[in-house]
């Protein structure tokens, strides 16, 4: 791993001491290989949706921080996930999404089966001491969290810590939505630049959001912190809303799920790194079920509003950290208590040692 550098935040401050995080944090290489290696491949990451695993053969593909996975659910419906890495030449087993009996590299055409144990192996005669068991898939940690699936991407297990916002989205029925839309987004900023925008308590809303700002009521502005998660609630005070009808949750749980809830309707949005200065920010749209078309494309252009006004703030603050000229600020403490956690949670990580 590599070294921290000169760079570093001081994690034993109380909030209304502590200055945010040096540039280098955003910046350099050093860190965004600290972010894969020592933050996101060893947390629990979002790669599926449980609707898009709705039967016994069903399985979905993906790679997320550089590391491919794949998640299924074998012949008795139990919920599986591997390496997509073929024990042969890396090749990856599956691709995409669908229905299989089996898992089947197309290199060599070595085969799995769906709870990832070598079936096939052509044309292996003359390997001294093979011993099929020794070439099973690697396995990786697996969980449910209400309609979503998560995976830790270096296969070691960990607690998820979500009890708090657990019980809190439970309350608000989010299971039964539905999901309907899926959508990203490339910015060119570093991936805790978008989770601090998200994490400030809705210090910028006014000014950066005015058209939502002008429908909540900041007054009721709450942020609670907890392990390794965060809720941010408001309540809406324009009752002819649909949309906003109600109290709004923000829900983040460490480093990189943000899930907001409010209305009859949900977005989620996990954030990953492409590099120290481009990040990738996946959403997925969930609607109660009687939500008509009309209402669900509207819901989509306000969401797209918002999120290109992030977008645009995120990109000038990666610019602003670029300069000669910039320093760590101070919190403001009354709001940011959330962005100020996860900085503390990410310096341990930091300074973790494998």
């Amino acid at each position: 791993m590599p070294r921290l550098g000169r760079h570093d935040f001081n994690a034993k401050l109380p909030i209304e001491s502590a200055r945010t995080p040096a540039a280098a944090w955003y910046m350099d290489q050093n860190y965004h290989e600290l972010d894969l290696g020592r933050v996101l491949h060893t947390s629990w990451q979002v790669v599926a949706h449980q609707q898009q695993l709705d039967r016994p053969g069903a399985y979905l593909a993906g790679c997320t921080s550089g590391q491919p996975w794949v998640v299924l659910r074998d012949a008795q419906g139990d919920l599986k996930a591997f390496a997509n890495v073929c024990r042969h030449n890396g090749t990856p087993v599956a691709e995409g999404r669908g229905v299989t009996d089996k898992l089947v590299c197309r290199y060599h055409g070595w085969s799995y089966d769906l709870g990832g144990r070598l079936l096939k192996a052509p044309r292996i005669a003359g390997i001294a001491d093979f011993d099929r068991d020794d070439f099973a898939l690697a396995p990786l940690p697996v969980k449910v969290f209400g309609p979503l699936i998560l995976v830790i991407l270096n296969g070691k297990g960990c607690d998820f810590q979500a009890d708090e916002v657990g019980q809190s989205l439970n309350q608000q029925r989010w299971e039964q939505l539905i999901l309907r839309h899926h959508r990203r987004y490339e910015l060119a900023c570093n991936w805790k630049v978008f989770v601090d925008n998200y994490l400030d308590g809705g210090y910028h809303v006014p000014s950066l959001h005015q058209d939502l700002a002008s429908d909540l009521d900041f007054d009721s502005y709450r942020t609670s912190t907890f392990a390794r998660s965060s809720l941010q609630t408001v309540v809406s005070d324009d009752e002819s809303g649909e949309r906003l009808a109600g109290e709004a949750l923000y829900v983040w749980i460490y480093p990189n799920i943000m899930i907001n809830r409010y209305g009859p309707m949900m977005d989620i949005n996990v954030v990953t790194p492409l590099s120290p200065s481009r990040c990738l920010v996946t959403f997925d749209w969930y609607f109660e079920a009687d939500c008509t078309d009309q209402f669900i494309e509207q819901s989509l252009l306000a969401s797209d509003q918002v999120q290109r006004e992030d977008i645009e703030v995120c990109e000038a603050v990666q610019r602003g950290m670029g300069s000669l000229h910039f320093r760590p600020g101070p919190y403001a403490p009354r709001v940011e208590m959330g962005k100020f956690e996860f900085h503390r949670l990410l310096a341990a990580d930091y300074h973790r040692h494998d």
